[in-house]
């Protein structure tokens, strides 16, 4: 099932962080930097949720669907990560051949984004997606062939398992040693659990209650809003930094479920949201390339901002019908 309110949700997720990122180059803000890290969380969790079905596809021909799933994700995902990676390292210049192997191959952050130089910085969400695509549809072909069950369970059982383990290991490693931001935040080994969460929420959406719902929505926004206050209570405090990624994978994801219940009836609207939702990841890939150019066309920072959302808008369009939307015809079927 299609829903009309995901897709803005998934338009309204990416702008955050295209916005954001232009402030905080700017500004150099860290209320800017705080805001796009929760741009990025909502982007994680409504992942999760989407993939959901096609993850259950593959308990009912564990071989066949494993290989279309990630062909799908792949041919969806990769050749226009290779394109923007290919400009990224020509503007901002990659280091060496071994520093640009670790972009190609999603590994840049695989224990700590700490590449030299991070020539292409939105890159670590990108690896942490790509590393769920592969492990977790291989967790669920071992415990298919393991244990026999309803593959809903199955599935959240090996959800909830990364979820538990990988909160004990950031507490445990996140130490006055630690960069949180570079060592666990943006670190692959400590984030596939992000993803986890909207899993989870799929699975569960028809069974849990709206009041539940609710309140997880509203606690979770009211300590989040007190963090946008003060961004440096994150930056600073070990206790909001353990709880952080939990607050948002409840919150975003108890918010997702909601927006199931609503539908959108006008034809027209429908259509430029589902717009918005297919350029949504064009506009990720490239809005960190366009900030640095955007800025030098105007002293004035909001001009700047106006040439900026018109470059990249007319960009991702562009890209969508020209380059991504051709090759997702390619993608095989389940059925």
């Amino acid at each position: 099932m299609h829903y009309t309110f995901l897709d803005l949700y998934r338009y309204l997720a990416a702008l955050i962080v295209c916005v954001s990122h232009f402030f905080f180059f700017v500004t150099d803000s860290i209320h800017s930097e705080f805001i796009s890290i929760l741009g990025v969380e909502l982007f994680f969790v409504l992942s999760g949720f989407v993939l959901t079905p096609q993850l259950l596809n593959i308990n009912s021909n564990a071989k066949r669907n494993l290989k279309i799933f990630l062909f799908r994700r792949w041919i969806r995902t990769i050749p226009p990560y290779l394109i923007a990676l290919l400009i990224a390292s020509v503007v901002f210049g990659y280091g060496n051949i071994f520093n640009l192997l670790k972009f190609l191959s999603y590994t840049q952050n695989f224990i700590s984004d700490n590449a030299t130089p991070n020539f292409y910085s939105i890159a670590w969400s990108l690896s942490i997606e790509e590393w769920f695509y592969l492990t977790m549809p291989i967790f669920l072909f071992i415990g298919n062939k393991i244990r026999l069950n309803k593959p809903e369970i199955n599935l959240s059982q090996i959800c909830y398992a990364i979820i538990l383990i990988l909160n004990f290991a950031r507490i445990y490693f996140n130490n006055t040693d630690i960069d949180w931001g570079q060592d666990i935040r943006r670190s692959v080994i400590f984030r596939i659990d992000s993803i986890c969460f909207g899993v989870i929420a799929f699975i569960f959406k028809d069974k849990i209650s709206k009041s539940i719902l609710n309140f997880f929505i509203i606690l979770g926004l009211i300590i989040l809003s007190y963090i946008i206050f003060d961004p440096n209570i994150l930056k600073n405090y070990k206790l909001y930094q353990n709880i952080f990624f939990i607050l948002c994978g409840l919150t975003f994801s108890s918010l997702i479920i909601k927006l199931t219940f609503y539908s959108i009836k006008n034809v027209i609207l429908e259509n430029i949201i589902k717009l918005g939702a297919n350029i949504s990841y064009s506009m990720y890939l490239f809005h960190i390339i366009i900030i640095p150019f955007a800025i030098k066309l105007s002293e004035n920072v909001f001009y700047s901002f106006f040439i900026y959302i018109c470059i990249l808008k007319v960009i991702s369009i562009l890209f969508y019908f020209y380059f991504e939307k051709p090759i997702l015809k390619i993608r095989p079927r389940y059925n």
